[in-house]
């Protein structure tokens, strides 16, 4: 629903991904040219490219546009919830699965990867299916090559499956270790294919492509920095009253979790701790291990954790079974009810906050109204147009070709390169505007042009560059949806 414009814009990341794909479609090739690789340089971060082919039907069906690249994360994030009510099933009764399903496929955390496109959202799916097909497998030994599998096909996933995996698979082997001894035949053919799929991935990881965007976010070697990230991930705060501190990651004023699922975890974990559950080891393992990879890096990080989202929510599904096992009779429906209604108005307030509020208070979170920026300098008789690197740094450059539908033969040929700042697209060119950055973007000073039109950010860009040769006249002004200006779009006229 609303998935073309809502969230409001589109972020760089996004058309990224998108046009990525759109590139494999047409020319089997990536936007720098390599043929069908498995990992993406994209903005230099060499991101997993497992998203970006399941991006491909979705593209050639729905084409180049935000809703047929968002459409693949909601197609998986439904997936998820699917894979999620068998997967409760192995732990607890059909009716918990039920309760877990419900609140997964409400889940603020999981919505909010399931409506943009970023990659992480394939991470819960592929992890889960791969827990399924585990649990199974200690029934039907011959399941344990097809679950060792999809753990290694997961880590082709995001940043934090190549450390939550391997981590999360030690556990299984030392908690499981008599069964899969008893079954080794079974257990060596599993171990060969995690081997086969395992060591590409961890030699590239090692690699300096493989270790770029480790490099740019840094990660931690203070342990006790370590430790207190960590714990941020179990607190108040994080899971129910602030969330991720990033606009993209979490709306404003919500956790990523309901304030009811206070109540619900709590009973939960308890019953955990209580109650003989089956498989009770692998929900524990799970729980300690979902914030490690993120603590490496950060506090906060909704997309780094993602994969805690199904957890919590079966947790909280077993938890709301234990309140109402707890009552009787007519209390036990008052009960229900009550906790019926709690759930759809938590429901219909984060609705609102999403639909309605998120969009006019982080109005710049997702360059709004670019499309049409884009579209208006497209149209123009202009000979050439440029962005200030203001708008979203340099980044901003992909979404012309994203926009603009720009063919991937075409756009393979300028050979644009981010990295080396090569970003002249001919007639859409990316420079540096006061205050200037380090380097090699041309600086604005040196591509004063009566015939070109420029995009300007509205206040980042408010004292740009002034001459005595010439004076701004603004073509046309784009405002936000709460009626804030946000982009310009000028020409130079000369004195």
């Amino acid at each position: 629903m609303f998935l073309g414009t809502i969230p409001n814009g589109f972020f760089p990341d996004e058309a990224s991904n998108a046009y990525n794909a759109y590139s494999i479609i047409h020319t089997l090739r990536d936007q720098y040219g390599e043929f069908l690789p498995a990992y993406f340089k994209s903005a230099n971060d060499y991101r997993e490219g497992l998203y970006i082919y399941a991006m491909v039907p979705f593209i050639k069906i729905f084409g180049l546009n935000v809703f047929g690249a968002r459409i693949t994360s909601a197609f998986i994030g439904t997936l998820t919830v699917l894979v999620l009510y068998y997967l409760t099933k192995e732990f607890f009764s059909q009716r918990i699965s039920l309760f877990s399903a419900l609140f997964l496929a409400i889940s603020p955390w999981h919505i909010q990867f399931s409506r943009i496109t970023f990659r992480a959202i394939l991470f819960p799916l592929l992890f889960c299916l791969a827990l399924l097909f585990f649990l199974r497998s200690l029934k039907t030994s011959k399941l344990i090559p097809i679950s060792s599998l999809l753990f290694a096909i997961s880590i082709y996933t995001f940043y934090s499956a190549r450390v939550f995996v391997p981590l999360f698979m030690i556990g299984l082997v030392i908690i499981y270790r008599q069964y899969l001894i008893r079954n080794k035949n079974q257990t060596i053919l599993a171990i060969i294919l995690f081997t086969i799929l395992f060591i590409p991935q961890f030699t590239y990881q090692l690699s300096p492509q493989g270790m770029a965007r480790a490099n740019e976010v840094g990660l931690l070697k203070d342990i006790s920095e370590i430790t207190s990230h960590y714990f941020s991930y179990f607190s108040p705060d994080y899971l129910f009253f602030k969330g991720d501190p990033i606009p993209r990651h979490t709306i404003d004023n919500m956790g990523e979790l309901y304030l009811f699922e206070i109540v619900t975890l709590i009973l939960g974990i308890a019953g955990l701790i209580k109650n003989q559950v089956k498989y009770k080891p692998i929900l524990i393992l799970w729980l300690f291990l979902y914030p490690i990879p993120a603590a490496l890096v950060s506090p906060y990080s909704a997309v780094r954790t993602c994969v805690g989202a199904p957890l919590f929510a079966m947790i909280s599904g077993y938890g709301i079974f234990l309140l109402l096992d707890k009552f009787n009779g007519k209390f036990k429906s008052i009960i229900a009810w009550a906790s019926l209604v709690i759930i759809f108005a938590s429901l219909t307030i984060f609705t609102e906050h999403y639909f309605v509020d998120y969009p006019k208070l982080k109005s710049d979170a997702w360059l709004p109204t670019f499309q049409d920026v884009i579209f208006e300098a497209d149209n123009s008789s202009a000979d050439c147009i440029v962005i200030s690197d203001n708008i979203e740094s340099k980044y901003v450059y992909i979404l012309v070709p994203f926009y603009t539908q720009m063919p991937a033969a075409e756009y393979q040929e300028l050979e644009i390169d981010v990295v080396t700042d090569k970003l002249d697209m001919r007639r859409w060119k990316v420079i540096d505007f006061e205050p200037y950055n380090q380097g090699d973007l041309p600086k604005i000073e040196y591509h004063l042009n009566d015939n070109c039109l420029y995009l300007l950010h509205s206040y980042r860009d408010k004292n740009v560059l002034k001459t005595d040769k010439y004076r701004w006249q603004d073509i046309k002004t784009f405002k936000t949806i709460d009626d804030e200006p946000y982009y310009r779009l000028v020409k130079l006229i000369k004195n």
